[in-house]
Protein backbone atom coordinates (compact mmCIF):
# COMPACT_ATOMS: atom_id res chain seq x y z
CA UNK A 1 0.00 0.00 0.00
CA UNK A 2 1.15 3.03 -1.01
CA UNK A 3 1.52 6.01 1.68
CA UNK A 4 -1.19 8.78 1.65
CA UNK A 5 1.00 11.44 0.12
CA UNK A 6 1.77 9.44 -2.47
CA UNK A 7 -1.80 8.33 -3.25
CA UNK A 8 -2.90 12.21 -3.33
CA UNK A 9 -0.13 13.35 -5.51
CA UNK A 10 -1.34 11.06 -8.61
CA UNK A 11 -3.22 12.85 -11.37
CA UNK A 12 -6.00 10.26 -11.67
CA UNK A 13 -7.01 10.08 -7.88
CA UNK A 14 -7.88 14.17 -8.54
CA UNK A 15 -9.60 13.74 -11.66
CA UNK A 16 -12.00 11.37 -9.83
CA UNK A 17 -12.87 13.71 -7.24
CA UNK A 18 -13.14 16.67 -9.56
CA UNK A 19 -15.73 14.43 -11.53
CA UNK A 20 -17.23 14.50 -8.25
CA UNK A 21 -17.05 18.68 -8.10
CA UNK A 22 -18.41 19.04 -10.89
CA UNK A 23 -21.54 16.70 -10.28
CA UNK A 24 -21.99 19.04 -7.08
CA UNK A 25 -22.10 21.85 -9.41
CA UNK A 26 -24.85 20.10 -11.24
CA UNK A 27 -26.35 19.57 -8.41
CA UNK A 28 -26.15 23.18 -6.86
CA UNK A 29 -27.29 24.75 -10.37
CA UNK A 30 -30.72 22.48 -9.98
CA UNK A 31 -30.81 23.28 -6.85
CA UNK A 32 -31.30 27.18 -6.96
CA UNK A 33 -33.47 26.11 -10.72
CA UNK A 34 -35.76 23.36 -8.97
CA UNK A 35 -38.33 26.24 -7.04
CA UNK A 36 -38.86 28.00 -10.59
CA UNK A 37 -40.43 25.35 -12.45
CA UNK A 38 -42.29 23.30 -9.28
CA UNK A 39 -45.42 22.60 -9.92
CA UNK A 40 -46.29 20.82 -6.62
CA UNK A 41 -45.92 23.68 -4.44
CA UNK A 42 -48.69 25.67 -3.05
CA UNK A 43 -46.98 29.37 -3.59
CA UNK A 44 -48.80 31.34 -6.08
CA UNK A 45 -46.85 32.52 -9.10
CA UNK A 46 -47.56 36.58 -9.11
CA UNK A 47 -46.38 37.00 -12.15
CA UNK A 48 -48.82 34.80 -13.72
CA UNK A 49 -51.27 34.33 -11.58
CA UNK A 50 -52.11 31.00 -11.75
CA UNK A 51 -50.48 27.54 -11.89
CA UNK A 52 -47.97 26.65 -15.05
CA UNK A 53 -48.99 23.30 -16.70
CA UNK A 54 -46.79 20.25 -16.37
CA UNK A 55 -44.12 19.50 -18.74
CA UNK A 56 -40.49 18.48 -18.78
CA UNK A 57 -39.37 21.64 -17.10
CA UNK A 58 -41.68 20.58 -14.32
CA UNK A 59 -39.51 17.32 -13.67
CA UNK A 60 -36.45 19.34 -12.75
CA UNK A 61 -37.18 18.17 -9.38
CA UNK A 62 -36.99 14.59 -10.49
CA UNK A 63 -33.59 15.52 -11.89
CA UNK A 64 -32.23 17.31 -8.96
CA UNK A 65 -33.09 14.31 -6.69
CA UNK A 66 -31.19 11.90 -9.46
CA UNK A 67 -28.15 13.93 -9.25
CA UNK A 68 -28.07 14.12 -5.19
CA UNK A 69 -28.78 10.63 -5.04
CA UNK A 70 -26.12 9.74 -7.48
CA UNK A 71 -23.87 12.59 -6.03
CA UNK A 72 -23.93 11.00 -2.57
CA UNK A 73 -23.40 7.44 -3.83
CA UNK A 74 -20.11 8.59 -5.48
CA UNK A 75 -19.26 10.34 -2.80
CA UNK A 76 -19.22 7.05 -0.70
CA UNK A 77 -17.27 5.04 -3.28
CA UNK A 78 -14.51 8.06 -3.74
CA UNK A 79 -13.95 8.68 0.20
CA UNK A 80 -13.87 4.61 0.77
CA UNK A 81 -11.03 4.38 -1.65
CA UNK A 82 -9.52 7.45 -0.13
CA UNK A 83 -9.54 6.13 3.33
CA UNK A 84 -7.60 3.28 1.82
CA UNK A 85 -5.34 4.48 -0.69
CA UNK A 86 -7.04 1.92 -3.62
CA UNK A 87 -7.27 2.27 -7.24
CA UNK A 88 -6.27 5.32 -8.74
CA UNK A 89 -6.61 4.85 -12.90
CA UNK A 90 -9.45 2.75 -12.75
CA UNK A 91 -11.31 4.62 -10.12
CA UNK A 92 -10.79 7.71 -12.26
CA UNK A 93 -12.35 6.33 -15.21
CA UNK A 94 -15.00 4.24 -13.73
CA UNK A 95 -15.81 8.36 -11.73
CA UNK A 96 -15.93 9.61 -15.35
CA UNK A 97 -18.50 6.99 -16.41
CA UNK A 98 -20.60 7.68 -13.31
CA UNK A 99 -20.56 11.20 -14.14
CA UNK A 100 -21.47 10.85 -17.66
CA UNK A 101 -24.73 8.56 -16.79
CA UNK A 102 -25.70 10.61 -13.91
CA UNK A 103 -26.03 13.36 -16.47
CA UNK A 104 -27.85 11.47 -18.90
CA UNK A 105 -30.27 9.70 -16.39
CA UNK A 106 -30.95 13.40 -14.67
CA UNK A 107 -31.60 14.33 -18.28
CA UNK A 108 -34.14 11.04 -19.07
CA UNK A 109 -35.60 11.60 -16.09
CA UNK A 110 -36.97 14.81 -17.29
CA UNK A 111 -38.04 13.37 -20.88
CA UNK A 112 -39.36 10.14 -19.89
CA UNK A 113 -41.55 9.33 -17.69
CA UNK A 114 -41.02 5.22 -17.36
CA UNK A 115 -40.35 3.08 -13.79
CA UNK A 116 -38.57 0.99 -16.65
CA UNK A 117 -35.62 3.74 -17.12
CA UNK A 118 -35.19 3.80 -13.54
CA UNK A 119 -35.13 0.90 -12.79
CA UNK A 120 -32.33 0.00 -15.39
CA UNK A 121 -30.59 3.16 -14.45
CA UNK A 122 -30.47 2.14 -10.51
CA UNK A 123 -28.82 -1.59 -11.84
CA UNK A 124 -26.37 0.44 -13.58
CA UNK A 125 -25.40 2.89 -10.77
CA UNK A 126 -25.94 0.17 -8.10
CA UNK A 127 -23.06 -2.47 -9.70
CA UNK A 128 -21.11 0.55 -10.92
CA UNK A 129 -20.94 1.64 -7.02
CA UNK A 130 -20.37 -2.11 -5.97
CA UNK A 131 -17.34 -2.39 -8.53
CA UNK A 132 -15.95 1.15 -7.29
CA UNK A 133 -16.20 0.21 -3.47
CA UNK A 134 -14.84 -3.37 -4.47
CA UNK A 135 -11.81 -1.52 -5.62
CA UNK A 136 -10.98 -0.12 -2.43
CA UNK A 137 -11.24 -3.50 -0.51
CA UNK A 138 -9.10 -5.39 -3.28
CA UNK A 139 -6.36 -2.44 -3.74
CA UNK A 140 -6.37 -1.03 -0.55
CA UNK A 141 -8.02 -2.21 2.94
Amino acid sequence: MIGIDNYLAVGSVKSAWVSLYILSIVWGLLYMIRPLFDTSSDISDMETGDKRSGGFLSRIGKAYDVVKDNMFMHLFALSLNAFGAASTKALAILSWIFFALTIVYAVAVMFIEQKMVRAVFGLIFFVLTLIMTSLAFKHGW
